[in-house]
């Protein structure tokens, strides 16, 4: 039997801050261990920057394919936490693929909107055994991943994990590397598929509630950033603070509904933390500056249909997902 991983520590009830710390920047001492266990096959669709660092740590313990579309030979996390450098086998093509059968693991690190895209690759690398952990932003990869995984196990993710890709396996890393899960079978096989590394997984009886707290502030921190063209702190701007607590407001709101245990009355605390964090580059800002197409859909879509489906209003964040597909938009 598979030794049962501790979950992560219940909510409290004080001050929004306190009860979600990830979203003002407190840091857990990676989890390692030390004992020695059966290399797995493992296959990270998407190795960019979350992608990249996931696939480099398991690079060291297990089997790992990084299944990318710019070839590298080596994986360079520059990281006061977590350094790494080692070789890397990333393919390009399904046929250069090393195994005959399915993976143990398929790590996904594409980005919500790349996942059809990326599809071809699941075919060979997925079947009834094969666990498939969801490594996008939002709170519908379940329902993305399910139709292309051949009846592997879907086990979505919400990631912290602040890095940069600066070039093709060369990736910077500046906090965390922690997966919160299900306390279920699969999150508990997917915690012990990385305890020997500085990857940190926890399975959760609260997972729900975890995915709508980041939910929340992606809608924050993502949409305003990439449309200001400026870091975290740009939330602590007045007009720009207003914007922020209707944005978290109508999430969370939504997200009660559908059963999350969330504080609204810690809403201004924990956006003023959000706004130290002094020069956080946001993905989707990346993303702006980069041109490459933004995650809007998942973020701030997933608000908008789950809004409907509780017949809650989101005029906030109507304006903020169509300001960002229009700005995405030749």
């Amino acid at each position: 039997m598979w030794p049962r991983a501790p979950g992560c520590a219940g909510p409290g009830r004080r001050s929004a801050a306190e009860r979600y710390p990830d979203a003002v920047g407190s840091e857990r001492t990676p989890h390692w261990q030390t004992e020695a266990m059966e290399a797995k096959r493992v296959a990270v669709v998407g190795a960019g920057s979350v992608g990249g660092v996931f696939a480099a740590h398991l690079s060291a313990v297990h089997d790992v394919v990084a299944c990318v579309r710019r070839p590298f030979d080596e994986y360079r996390i520059d990281s006061v936490e977590i350094p790494f450098r080692g070789p890397a086998n990333a393919i390009t093509e399904v046929e250069q693929l090393p195994w005959d059968g399915p993976a143990d693991a398929v790590f996904v690190g594409v980005k919500s909107h790349h996942t059809e895209g990326a599809s071809h690759w699941f075919e060979p690398l997925c079947g009834p055994e094969t666990l498939v952990v969801v490594m996008q932003n939002g709170i519908e990869g379940r329902e993305r991943l399910e139709p292309y995984v051949n009846g592997a196990t879907v086990v979505p993710a919400v990631v912290y994990c602040g890095a940069e890709l600066l070039a093709p396996g060369h990736i910077r890393h500046t906090s965390r590397s922690r997966l919160i899960v299900a306390d279920d079978p699969a999150g508990v096989r997917i915690r012990e598929l990385c305890e020997a590394t500085p990857l940190q997984i926890d399975p959760s009886p609260t997972v729900s509630t975890s995915a709508w707290v980041k939910l929340g502030l992606n809608s924050v921190a993502n949409g305003l950033t990439a449309l200001t063209g400026k870091p975290m702190e740009v939330i602590a701007e007045p007009g720009i603070t207003a914007i922020a607590e209707q944005l978290l407001t109508e999430c969370w709101t939504i997200g009660r509904l559908d059963g999350a245990d969330l504080d609204m009355d810690g809403i201004p605390h924990l956006l003023a933390g959000m706004a130290k964090g002094v020069g956080g580059r946001t993905s989707m800002l990346q993303d702006r500056e980069a041109g490459r197409p933004t995650e809007h859909d998942a973020i701030h879509g997933a608000v908008l249909r789950k809004g409907v489906e509780h017949g809650v209003q989101t005029p906030t964040t109507t304006i903020i997902h169509d300001l960002l597909a229009a700005a995405a938009t030749p």
